[in-house]
């Protein structure tokens, strides 16, 4: 057999098998699949990328903020606290920054360092984003900031809580507290 006709047979089979992963991908795409919180994409403080699933198992406190917004400032370090009243193997406090700018890997470190953060913070890109900060308004849809979210440890929703509030620790913590409660029994 001449090297020429195991090649040409080699890239039937690839091409045969690209094409069965384009229609597997169009499928998916066309029935609205959406990637779940463990499949995002994000970049920690060191420039790495990371994903969430580190985190499954866990109920998982996202506090998304951005280093222009003033009600973030207020809020974020509020938020951040609460993860010394709970074991981290239980429940884990992420701060992600919404920034999207292109500078925004050199100004969260000096965020985190001036709002003396203790959690880990993740920079989220345009689709995470937009996932989870963005809301449906009549003349289109925008980012609205701060927001916290809690996931249970499937990764599904079971918290949401937009923009600035005043009694949000408490009402957070109240809630992380009920959760605890529930999965122990």
């Amino acid at each position: 057999m001449s090297p020429r006709t195991v090649r040409g047979s080699g890239l039937k089979n690839q091409g045969a098998l690209l094409l069965l992963l384009l229609l597997v991908l169009c499928f998916l795409s066309a029935h609205g699949e959406e990637p779940g919180l463990y499949d995002y994409i994000l970049t920690d403080g060191k420039g790495k990328e990371v994903t969430l699933a580190p985190y499954r198992g866990r109920i998982l406190v996202l506090e998304f903020f951005a280093t222009w917004c003033p009600p973030c400032k207020k809020d974020l370090p509020r938020t951040a606290s609460l993860q010394e009243k709970y074991p981290a193997n239980k429940v884990t406090f992420l701060a992600v920054s919404a920034d999207g700018s292109s500078n925004t890997a050199q100004m969260v470190p000096r965020f985190i360092e001036e709002m003396g953060l203790k959690i880990p913070v993740l920079v989220g890109g345009a689709l995470f984003i937009d996932r989870y900060t963005g809301i449906e308004e009549r003349t289109g849809r925008r980012i609205v900031l701060p927001q916290t979210y809690v996931f249970g440890g499937d990764g599904e929703i079971l918290l949401r809580l937009v923009g600035e509030q005043k009694t949000k620790a408490k009402q957070l913590s109240d809630e992380l507290d009920q959760i605890l409660k529930e999965a122990a029994s």
